[in-house]
């Protein structure tokens, strides 16, 4: 229920933006993934689609969705070794970007979305997630950026949280814009 409230939030918002929008892009990413303080999870690899939609020169909104497979750790108990499967996390959400810049940009970020963490032996869970993070993009054509980026996303559950690093390259295409 939760999670169908937040896409429709989400639905509602973009929608006036993609109708005043300057212009709409796609875009897909890959990179790692490392979970920070967490001992039930070693690094793994995340990857995703973007939807950049510019809304003035320097501000665009980014829905996105991305899926991440953390790593499998061994943990020893007296003399037994046990395997524990790292989780998967799927995240749906939109970024706020404040780009600086042309050919070259720079332009730090933060976003709002929901995550599924899937781990076997364990319950799914389906909560908020918030990110942060810094990008560089170089545009070596019209309409083509390549992108790299660096960011820090929370999955809050309950008094604490679940946080992942996450290094990311990908490309992005510019779908149409207007002057």
């Amino acid at each position: 229920m939760k999670k169908r409230i937040l896409l429709t939030l989400l639905a509602l918002t973009l929608a006036p933006a993609m109708a005043a929008a300057r212009g709409v892009g796609v875009g897909v990413f890959g990179g790692a993934s490392l979970p920070v303080l967490q001992e039930n999870a070693g690094n793994g690899s995340q990857f995703g689609v973007r939807v950049p939609v510019s809304l003035v020169p320097f501000l665009s909104l980014e829905p996105f969705y991305a899926k991440s497979a953390l790593g499998d750790v061994e943990e020893t108990f007296g003399t037994a070794t046990y395997k524990r499967s790292g989780p998967d996390i799927t995240t749906f959400g939109v970024n706020a970007l404040l780009s600086f810049g042309g050919p070259f940009q720079f332009y730090p970020y933060a976003g709002l979305g929901s995550s599924k963490i899937e781990q076997n032996g364990a319950s799914d869970i389906t909560e908020t997630t918030y990110d942060f993070g810094l990008g560089f993009g170089i545009a070596p054509m019209p309409k083509f950026t390549i992108h790299l980026r660096g960011e820090l996303a929370a999955i809050v559950t309950g008094d604490t949280s679940r946080k992942t690093g996450n290094l990311t390259a990908g490309v992005s295409y510019a779908l149409f814009s207007s002057p």
